[in-house]
């Protein structure tokens, strides 16, 4: 039960046009938090967007397949955010921080599958364009990465993928995208 959730739980960019309400985002934060945090700091806070007219604000400011030259469209684009942002005062060194914003994030992203969403994780995003539209006190945290949701239209096929080549690729006919995995023989160094 658990891999097929896993095996679905991919990064999607194109969506239709259903609605996410603040409720569903609200579910998808208490998973985030319900998930680990080096020492218990709980440092992460979020920004949570529903309002269409804030979601087509904020897609500009967004970069996105950043191996290959493709974009979605605005129609295409997600139907609702959560922005990540951590407190600028906290004890946790850079990498520690990076642990606990990937837990949050993979969280989110498992339980938006489970309730028949998708997402993307994007860091490639005008923090300070984004902080603005959102009013993100900026004094106080710092922008992290952007979580775009919504319901995909796009598929997403795991491939065997090799050590020189694992780009990612789309089919853009066909709205399908194409992600290179390892084989586990690659990827476990050794067994004792």
């Amino acid at each position: 039960m658990l891999n097929e959730l896993l095996i679905k739980t991919r990064s999607h960019r194109t969506f239709d046009s259903t609605e996410i309400d603040i409720e569903t985002l609200e579910s998808l934060i208490n998973a985030a938090h319900l998930g680990g945090s080096a020492r218990n700091s709980q440092t992460l806070r979020y920004t949570l967007v529903s309002s269409q007219s804030l979601c087509h604000k904020i897609f500009p400011h967004t970069a996105w397949a950043g191996a290959i030259p493709w974009s979605p469209t605005l129609e295409e684009g997600p139907k609702a955010y959560i922005l990540i942002s951590t407190l600028k005062e906290n004890l946790l060194s850079p990498i520690t921080l990076g642990i606990d914003i990937g837990i949050a994030c993979q969280n989110i992203l498992l339980k938006a599958t489970e309730l028949g969403f998708g997402g993307c994780l994007i860091g490639a995003f005008n923090k300070l364009d984004v902080s603005k539209t959102l009013d993100l006190d900026m004094d106080t945290y710092n922008p992290q990465i952007l979580v775009a949701l919504g319901k995909p239209t796009d598929k997403v096929i795991l491939t065997k993928g090799n050590i020189s080549n694992l780009k990612y690729h789309r089919d853009v006919e066909e709205n399908v995208h194409y992600v290179p995995k390892l084989s586990l023989e690659t990827l476990i160094l050794k067994k004792f």
